[in-house]
């Protein structure tokens, strides 16, 4: 661990009379070296460490120093700032006990030569005061060591005790040196309290520690000690920083009962690493019977952590509970991130309302309004089936002066493709739209793709006669893009083409792309040839085709058995389009249907023959008059026909 530390045997010698001076007196000018790092800033393990998972710690302090380069001069302020902090808090803690000496408090500044004037019951009732003040290993270690070394008192339960509560310190304290206090105090017949068992709990709260917690647990039932309240929530977070998450909550739902008073920064910790750790319904419900038992009075901090990691993991329930109590009457004000997660997952939920709120929100703050805004309140309306309110924002979205495409409608799309009635009823709205506003052509080619897959490619050609009449700029290349994905003839095809000639678009590679495609699905062996036009058109742009349309000219190839397919598959595996497994399971079909051909027309001429052959011992009539007993001539050998091997460079 960070930090000096000395051996429990040796930190014990020093309560021991028996040990020679010389080794006491090196073993506590070791306890009082000063640790190499500063406790507050030390990298703090994520396995072990609640703070860790606590946000506003990670906010105050860096995880880990030693991962960006910290200047001298920078250091030297962190370490006064950090020195400043300590000795501030020491001097609060002093005041709060105004009837003991200052010097008590004084830290690791405190030395063996400032108790001389106090008596050892006051010096007692320092080490009680020092329990449950943080930064006090050196103040105890240093009293303990007077009270044996000058005072001469023998190890006792207070002392023991002050130096197992020491151990709570996460720089200089460890769970086995509070371990190894506990079996000395058994070794030297001395007994064990409650309070030295509830101090191993606290150890084991900064430090976790399984065995040593279920052993002290166990002492404690054998000997009918009672938990208080402090040791059920030291188990509690124990159990946490352990890892424990199920244990824990069971432990904090135990302990809910009238008789024991759970502090509100226990609910905190559990919000904060739940809330962290992606459990939003549990750290929901632990939020909501927080509220009910505390009140609406919790910690800023809490509101605003909660509603970021809810908005990052779109946890509606718990969006919606913090929105409408924080956000709408006006006490919380999230940052932009966090308001743009929100307008995420309530588009998610098809929350319209939400949408707008958060999208008014932004505009309040002076934001722009972009493509990625209006698109989820689209997708809120798709949701409901609201095709009307879908192209209306589209409309808007065009009037605002954003460039939509076809990702902007795959949610409209989406919700069309399911009902041909929805598609007839986009189209009517398109119809009212034109009236009020500016269509974008993107909204008709939504509407013109949902048509062709319900009722073909005759329909939506007749749709795509009127593009005009909806959108005054007319077509753009995406809405031949679409019709050309539904052509299968090539008269079709050159039609089109010559419509997009007539508007000046110019073809891009899904064009091509759907040229090949549409060459390869022709019937003569002829038709196919502008498939490898296009293809070099393409490749002259440094262009090629997809893998459905590759393997559509392979197919096409193999059948004409056209020599040009190798080439094709070597391009294909230059440009990294994979088609190796398709390419060989078709020539293996290939290679099966030819030999089941081949089968079937020997088959059928070994049938023939037999036809016209007479059958075996029938009688015939020789030239020479006389009857005679044909014999039936050995039937020829079977020609079974080689097998290919390799076909256009694969075996088969």
């Amino acid at each position: 661990m960070p930090g000096s530390h000395i051996p429990i045997d040796g930190l014990w010698r020093c309560l021991c009379p028996s040990v020679d001076v010389t080794t006491l007196s090196k073993a506590f000018r070791l306890l009082r070296q000063p640790t190499r790092r500063l406790a507050l800033v030390r990298p703090i393990s994520t396995t072990s460490n609640l703070q860790d998972q606590l946000p506003q710690i990670r906010h105050v302090y860096p995880k880990n120093l030693t991962t960006f380069e910290v200047l001298p001069h920078d250091k030297h302020f962190l370490e006064k700032r950090v020195e400043k902090a300590r000795v501030e808090y020491l001097v609060r803690i002093g005041n709060r006990h105004h009837w003991l000496p200052s010097v008590f408090f004084k830290g690791k500044d405190l030395v063996p030569s400032d108790l001389h004037i106090f008596p050892t019951a006051t010096i007692y009732e320092g080490l009680r005061a020092l329990h449950h003040v943080e930064d006090a290993y050196h103040s105890t270690v240093t009293l303990v060591e007077y009270l044996v070394k000058e005072r001469g008192e023998k190890p006792n339960e207070i002392l023991y005790e002050s130096l197992i509560r020491a151990n709570v310190d996460p720089a200089h304290g460890s769970a086995a040196a509070a371990r190894s206090l506990l079996k000395e105090m058994v070794d030297n017949g001395i007994n064990t309290s409650p309070g030295i068992y509830h101090a191993l709990l606290e150890v084991t709260a900064a430090h976790p520690d399984y065995v040593l917690r279920s052993s002290v647990l166990r002492d404690m039932k054998n000997r009918w000690y009672t938990l208080n309240n402090d040791g059920i929530t030291n188990i509690i977070v124990g159990l946490l920083r352990d890892g424990q998450y199920e244990l824990a909550l069971e432990k904090l739902e135990e302990a809910y009962k009238p008789i024991n008073i759970i502090q509100p920064w226990l609910y905190r910790i559990f919000v904060f690493v739940f809330g962290e750790l992606g459990f939003h319904d549990e750290s929901f419900q632990i939020l909501q019977h927080q509220l009910k038992i505390y009140g609406p009075n919790q910690p800023m901090s809490v509101w605003h952590f909660l509603l970021d990691v809810y908005s990052r993991d779109a946890f509606y329930a718990g969006i919606t509970y913090i929105w409408h109590r924080m956000v709408t009457p006006g006490l919380l004000n999230p940052p932009d991130g966090t308001v743009l997660n929100i307008l995420n997952a309530a588009s998610r939920h098809g929350d319209t309302e939400l949408v707008t709120k958060t999208m008014r929100m932004l505009t309040d703050r002076g934001k722009r309004l972009d493509l990625h805004h209006y698109e989820a309140l689209v997708h809120a309306h798709t949701l409901h089936h609201d095709v009307r309110k879908a192209l209306n924002v589209l409309c808007i979205m065009h009037r605002a002066g954003l460039a939509l495409d076809s990702s902007s409608t795959r949610s409209v799309y989406m919700m069309l493709k399911d009902s041909p009635e929805a598609t007839d009823e986009a189209l009517r709205a398109l119809e009212d739209l034109r009236q009020l506003y500016p269509v974008p052509i993107a909204a008709f080619n939504v509407v013109l793709e949902a048509t062709a897959a319900h009722r073909g490619f005759n329909k939506a050609l007749d749709l795509y006669r009127g593009v005009r009449h909806i959108c005054a700029g007319g077509p753009d290349l995406a809405t031949y893009h679409v019709l050309l994905a539904y052509c299968t003839l090539r008269r079709s095809m050159r039609s089109l083409l010559d419509e997009i000639e007539a508007f000046g678009l110019r073809p891009d590679r899904l064009t091509y792309d759907h040229l090949v495609r549409i060459s390869t699905m022709q019937v003569q062996d002829s038709d196919y040839e502008p498939a490898f036009a296009y293809l070099a058109r393409m490749e002259a742009q440094g262009w090629w085709v997809s893998r459905g349309t590759a393997l559509a000219l392979v197919r096409r190839c193999f059948a004409a058995e056209d020599g040009r397919v190798q080439r094709v598959i070597d391009t294909c595996r230059s440009r990294g389009v994979p088609v190796d497994r398709e390419v060989k399971k078709l020539l293996r079909n290939i290679q099966i249907s030819k030999e089941r051909k081949e089968k079937e027309q020997q088959e059928q001429q070994e049938q023939g023959q037999e036809q016209q052959q007479p059958e075996a011992g029938a009688a015939v009539v020789s030239e020479e008059g006389g009857l005679q007993t044909q014999t039936p001539a050995p039937p020829p050998p079977a020609v079974i026909p080689p097998r290919r091997t390799s076909l256009w460079g694969y075996g088969g």
